[in-house]
């Protein structure tokens, strides 16, 4: 009888996000772009772009199509398929940020992380910052995606990680007790409904003119 696969074994892609909302850059580009790929094919990297949306219970999220054209002439030949072919992006909702994001992508210290202990700082700073899915055809399961904020490079704020398949329940009951840790080191466990990420309160109108 073969053996169950341990998450720990399973292929990964690539997940890179450029986070151009938090850049100086063109106000007119996508709020994130990045590249994607699967665990079968991990240097076959497919670009992406997503834009800000608002969901019913008033979180953001990012979504967008992921471009599948590897030629030019491919991008004029081919159709693509509606409701196929995109990736959702969301922030973590437990994850305490060191910084407070506002919607124009201005970062502020957050007093939430600065009453945490040094080791629960260093708990909440191991979790992924994005989660995200890729959505692919009616014949191609779903992967998850999981990113980490990086040092910003030339170009500004981005983050990376990895792309996987969902865990099956033979492979979530082969963890064991190291299943209570899989949140932070692993990147396709259970998608929950994430909370939304505190914002900064804006200043009062008497205050600044005062």
């Amino acid at each position: 009888m073969a053996n169950t696969p341990q998450p720990q074994d399973q292929p990964r892609g690539n997940f890179t996000m450029n986070l151009n909302f938090r850049r100086n850059g063109n106000p007119k580009a996508p709020p994130i772009t990045g590249r994607i790929s699967t665990p079968e094919n991990p240097d076959q990297e497919f670009s992406y772009s997503a834009f800000r949306q608002i969901d019913e219970q008033g979180h953001p999220y990012w979504i967008g199509p992921v471009d599948m054209n590897t030629s030019v002439r491919r991008a004029l030949n081919s159709q693509p398929e509606r409701g196929t072919h995109f990736v959702a992006i969301r922030e973590n909702g437990f994850k305490v940020f060191a910084e407070l994001i506002d919607e124009h992508g201005n970062a502020s210290p957050n007093p939430a992380y600065e009453a945490l202990s040094p080791e629960q700082q260093e708990h909440e700073d191991s979790k992924p910052a994005y989660w995200a899915t890729w959505t692919r055809t009616a014949n191609d399961p779903q992967l998850r995606a999981s990113a980490w904020e990086r040092e910003p490079n030339r170009y500004g704020p981005w983050a990376s990680g990895n792309t996987q398949y969902p865990l099956t329940k033979e492979q979530v009951a082969a963890m064991g007790h190291t299943a209570e840790r899989a949140n932070a080191d692993m990147l396709n466990a259970a998608e929950p409904k994430p909370l939304p990420r505190p914002r900064p309160r804006p200043q009062s109108r008497d205050r600044d003119a005062g």
